[in-house]
């Protein structure tokens, strides 16, 4: 992803989102140095204010370490990073991304029948459309991907459990880079089928349906997944 001169104001955060998602999405690799501040003020087209602010957010959240003498690093991580981060830094291993696939099985699959029991009408109108954007998208798998992540979290939304969707916005930049891994590795067609099914399932008010369909859905991207890596 090359990077892109900030236009916006909020200028800092608009370059702190464009490190955090080359960080996340593994274009820059652990232990790699990031360039000089002079050099991404260049890149970016913004003050040294700015670069310096979004590098310090960056830290705080544990992606970015300075080396006295030596500038600024992507953090290694040779341990299981601590819990209380609530933020899983990397997802550079098939392991990864089946391990985010199973943390969405267990949310998902609870916030499934919740939410067909309460979406309306325009819920599902709205559902549908997003699953229709994500099929027309389908050749741009980044597009694809940000339907398909839309789409589970307009469901959590639906269920109307607060804790569920506020631990998937808190992940939701690790959920976007295991979405798009998730395309990249098996298309979009097992999202498309099972997209359909809930959205009948959800047309119908089954819940249990709706809960199914969603185990399934998830299950076979992970069997699709192990399959195409060898897991």
């Amino acid at each position: 992803m090359p990077i892109q001169p900030i236009e916006r104001i909020h200028i800092a955060d608009a370059v702190f989102e464009q490190l955090k998602l080359l960080i996340l999405n593994g274009e820059w690799k652990s232990g790699q140095k990031l360039p000089s501040e002079n050099d991404l003020k260049d890149l970016f087209g913004v003050s040294r204010v700015s670069i310096r602010e979004s590098l310090e957010r960056l830290k705080c959240l544990g992606l970015v370490e300075t080396r006295h003498g030596s500038g600024s690093y992507i953090r290694e991580f040779n341990q299981e990073p601590p819990f209380s981060s609530i933020f899983p830094i990397f997802l550079s291993s098939e392991k990864d991304v089946i391990e985010i696939l199973e943390f969405r099985s267990a949310i998902e699959c609870a916030a499934a029948p919740l939410a067909c029991l309460k979406a309306e009408p325009k819920d599902i109108d709205k559902l549908r459309r997003l699953s229709q954007k994500m099929e027309d998208s389908a050749r741009d798998t980044g597009e694809a991907a940000r339907y398909d992540l839309e789409f589970h979290l307009l469901i959590v939304k639906l269920s109307g459990n607060r804790y569920f969707y506020q631990v998937e916005q808190i992940l939701k930049d690790i959920l976007s880079t295991n979405f798009l891994k998730v395309i990249n590795t098996i298309g979009p067609d097992v999202a498309f089928l099972y997209h359909n099914k809930l959205l009948s399932a959800f047309e119908a008010k089954d819940c249990e349906r709706a809960f199914q369909f969603m185990k399934k859905h998830i299950d076979r991207t992970i069997d699709f997944v192990k399959q195409k890596t060898g897991q």
